[in-house]
């Protein structure tokens, strides 16, 4: 989903690109009922990442941070696609 990162979308902005994005990738026969849901839990993801990322924010200008392990979040990512049947 390409959007400005200088902005949020609005919610009907969401739905709107979440559902085209469904309907580019084979979800035209899909019901509705499921596109719902999917969206919902789609919403409850993005929300828990956009507080994951504030707290990260916060975390950082108050220098706790530290530099990305690129090789350590590329075994945690890989462990947890394979946990779920995707890699």
């Amino acid at each position: 989903m390409s959007t400005d990162a200088s902005r949020e979308l609005s919610e009907s902005e969401l739905l709107y690109e979440y559902l085209g994005q469904k309907m580019k990738n084979g979800g035209r026969d899909t019901p509705i009922g499921e596109l719902l849901h999917g969206y919902i839990e789609y919403r409850k993801q993005l929300e828990d990442l956009r507080g994951k990322l504030r707290q990260a924010e916060a975390s950082s200008a108050r220098g706790e941070s530290s530099e990305l392990d690129v090789e350590e979040l590329i075994e945690e990512v890989t462990s947890q696609l394979a946990a779920e049947g995707i890699a």
